[in-house]
């Protein structure tokens, strides 16, 4: 019984009595290996070359987003991202190699089109990385220009082609003649697509089709020798919600004044804009809207937010409140 009872107290002090709580014991102490495919989206975030293309020797795949993600980090107006931990470094330098590395071990740039709207919502155009760099890296430009898609690149050209170039109506030729589509593409707008948001799908096709979705323009210009505009002036009504009375929130109802603005090079659609021109409450004196002094406020906005976190799903709230006021 002595022998027994000193062997029970020596099991207590002693955890290698116990097999399960030698396991336990080694579990606790045994380092974590890091997921590496974090490891590489951390080196590219604080643009450290070296490190990323040691770590890109440790992968069987290139991950296309890995491209994408460094593409956005010299956005001069970029968000810091909820889940980084590290503050995000745009050295154009050694970004660009970082760009370089990743097209060279075989990252597709035409994975990553997507629609974007400019000038305070009003100008919608199909978007790709390649033209994002020549806004913010223009060392990296020819690395992801060499890869990309040809259909794009007439398409982003002819969506900025004005006719003080002789040859404006080249990259919507080069659209037609190729027979590109953005059909082609996965273009879609984030959350589900409104009316307005319908037009941009109309970019690259002919004017046949924007009148059978349309039908005849309100307005018709031809400003230029191979340029035509058609706009159609339409009146919209929307749904806000207004204050609660009597315990019901009552919707309060706008009718717009929108000018769908669709313009063709050579018979492609090169150029959408959708324009609120008025705005009318019920019952109330219609407000003309100031495009420029939405455009400076929309650029006052990014500056503020520029570098400052950002709420991922703050963007899907935004959407999920707007149809609530829209009464959809």
């Amino acid at each position: 019984m002595k022998k027994l009872s000193l062997l029970l107290a020596v099991c207590f002090i002693i955890p290698a009595c116990s097999g399960s709580q030698t396991k336990t014991s080694q579990a606790a102490v045994t380092p974590q290996t890091p997921d590496i495919k974090k490891v590489i989206a951390s080196n590219i975030l604080v643009s450290n070359a070296a490190a990323v293309e040691e770590n890109l020797n440790k992968v069987e795949t290139i991950e296309n987003a890995w491209l994408s993600y460094a593409v956005g980090i010299c956005d001069p107006y970029r968000r810091q991202y909820r889940n980084e931990k590290e503050k995000f470094v745009c050295d154009k330098e050694q970004n660009a190699k970082i760009i370089q590395m990743l097209i060279d071990r075989g990252a597709d740039p035409n994975k990553f089109v997507n629609f974007a709207k400019k000038e305070a919502n009003t100008l919608y155009v199909v978007e790709t990385l390649a033209d994002k760099l020549a806004l913010w890296n223009k060392d990296a430009l020819q690395t992801v220009l060499k890869q990309t898609d040809k259909c794009l690149i007439a398409l982003t050209k002819m969506q900025t082609a004005e006719p003080t170039n002789p040859k404006y109506f080249a990259f919507a030729d080069y659209w037609r003649n190729n027979n590109c589509s953005i059909d082609n593409y996965n273009l879609r707008w984030f959350g589900s697509t409104t009316d307005k948001e319908k037009a941009a799908f109309l970019i690259g096709k002919t004017k046949e089709a924007v009148k059978n979705a349309y039908g005849e323009p309100t307005v018709y210009a031809h400003p230029s020798e191979y340029r035509e505009v058609l706009t159609y002036k339409r009146a919209e009504e929307r749904k806000e919600l207004g204050k609660y009375e009597a315990g019901v929130r009552a919707y309060e109802i706008y009718t717009d004044e929108v000018d769908y603005v669709f313009t063709l090079d050579r018979g492609v659609v090169s150029k959408v804009q959708v324009k609120t021109v008025s705005t009318t409450k019920a019952g109330e004196e219609t407000k003309e809207l100031d495009l420029e002094k939405a455009k400076q406020v929309e650029l006052e906005n990014k500056e503020k937010l520029a570098g400052t976190k950002e709420d991922p799903m703050k963007r899907m709230r935004g959407k999920m409140r707007g149809k609530m006021m829209r009464g959809s």
